[in-house]
């Protein structure tokens, strides 16, 4: 059996980061229409469009997981960090050879905007899924 099952609460996790780093990146780019020679900006841009394919790649690696043996299911993680991590390091290679309007640190902060956006979602959700328990206990179980 290979491909993918899916897994509905990695699915809504991803399409939500996905939706709100695609409303990021609408930001940015009208930002960029009106300041055109921030390379802050460009490097926001550039390093989002990277977290963003990061992300769905990931999600992809975690769905192939069912299907694989503990210690090949370990191997398929690290070549996935590899590869991400490998994909990275190139952008960063290739902006600082061949664009140097773009800025480093822009490009390290739109990496981690996708990675915010789905700790700040988790938080939210978790939080609303205790106070919901909190009232069904209250509401069944008190006295």
């Amino acid at each position: 059996m290979s491909g993918t099952q899916p897994v509905p609460e990695l699915d809504n996790q991803l399409k939500i980061v996905l939706k709100y780093s695609g409303l990021v990146m609408i930001g940015l780019c009208l930002a960029l229409i009106l300041y055109p020679g921030d390379t802050m900006l460009y490097g926001m841009i550039t390093g989002l469009a990277v977290g963003i394919f990061n992300s769905v790649t990931l999600t992809k690696r975690i769905k192939r997981l069912a299907y694989l043996h503990p210690d090949a299911a370990r191997k398929h993680m690290k070549r996935g960090l590899t590869m991400r991590l490998g994909l990275i390091m190139i952008v960063l290679f290739f902006l600082v050879r061949e664009a140097p309007f773009v800025s480093l640190y822009g490009v390290g902060a739109g990496l981690l905007i996708p990675s915010a956006i789905a700790i700040i979602l988790s938080m939210v959700e978790t939080y609303t899924l205790h106070r919901q328990s909190n009232e069904f206990i209250k509401k069944y179980y008190s006295d």
